[in-house]
């Protein structure tokens, strides 16, 4: 009877110490290959099929539209991200040195907003009566809705002297302030043609503000030589980014670059007509041109 038992628990023993050499082996194993997956990632062969593979993402914020009725200041704003963008560089640096993230430029302009409506008809009749004053204007429609706005600058005070005019042929007009944020674009190494666009899209806007520096100080007496300068080179920039926008090959932005080439058509259109109108002297022509070629940024960054 005491054999029997010292066999029982000779048995038990085994039983149990064959379970731990299970959970060892178990463990072993995972190590092994983590060990091994490890080592897969840091050579050669993983950074080979890592090159091969690019993100594109564009880093918008949420669209905000909003009032004050304190100062009838419409703004109309994507919230700032420039820290997520800055911890998304970090965060890259740290775990893969292929990715990388192009930026582009954000910006803030000032409008007055003469009417916002849906019936066409009505919205020709407003046009009529803005080009009968010679008052620059151009219409954006957002969800949905058509918004006549006039004159526009990167200057908040020079658009507000226009508000009190504005006010005598509509009532209702408020200065309106576009908020555009920062534009990041996350790429790999096979894709760094777009840290070019990105540079060239910043450089563009720096040209549309230019613009606005030259309605704002030579309104009454227009300086042609530098009004045609600033065309040239904006004629320019919209060429060398089409050429980088067409090598874009990624499935994932073909929207951003069908959006962006469609934007950049419409500049280019638009360079001609404003530099001849301004030659004609029809200035409010040309600086509506003006007015639209921003109002089309906003298109493009909303289509995104």
């Amino acid at each position: 009877m005491s054999k029997r038992r010292t066999i029982y628990k000779g048995f038990n023993k085994r039983r149990k110490n064959r379970i731990i050499k299970i959970y060892i082996i178990g463990a072993s194993i995972c190590l092994i290959c983590g060990y091994g997956f490890m080592q897969f990632k840091n050579s050669k062969i993983f950074n080979s099929i890592k090159e091969n593979v690019a993100s594109i993402e564009l880093k918008l914020p949420f669209f905000n539209s909003k009032k004050s009725d304190n100062n009838r200041l419409e703004t109309f704003e994507y919230n700032d991200i420039s820290k997520e963008i800055d911890e998304i560089k970090k965060e890259n640096d740290e775990v893969n040195e292929d990715v990388k993230v192009a930026t582009v430029k954000g910006w803030n302009v000032y409008t007055i907003q003469v009417a916002s409506v849906e019936d066409k008809n009505e919205i020709s009749e407003i046009e009529a009566v803005l080009s009968k004053e010679k008052v620059p204007f151009s219409t954006i429609e957002i969800d949905g809705v058509n918004k006549v706005q006039t004159y526009v600058s990167f200057d908040k005070e020079s658009i507000r002297n226009y508000l009190e005019s504005i006010r005598t042929l509509y009532p209702d007009a408020f200065l309106a302030e576009v908020k555009m944020p920062v534009l990041s674009l996350e790429y790999t190494s096979k894709y760094s043609y777009l840290e070019t666009i990105s540079e060239q899209l910043s450089s563009l806007i720096d040209n549309f503000e230019l613009e606005s520096k030259l309605w704002t100080n030579s309104k009454d007496n227009l300086n042609l030589k530098e009004y045609n300068t600033i065309l040239t080179n904006r004629k320019t920039m919209v060429e060398n980014i089409e050429k980088e926008v067409e090598q874009i090959d990624y499935e994932g932005a073909d929207v951003f670059k069908s959006n962006l080439i469609t934007y950049l058509n419409n500049v280019d259109k638009n360079i001609e007509e404003a530099s001849k109108s301004a030659n004609e002297q029809k200035y409010n022509i040309s600086e509506g041109i003006f007015l639209n070629n921003l109002q089309g940024y906003l298109a493009f960054i909303n289509s995104i």
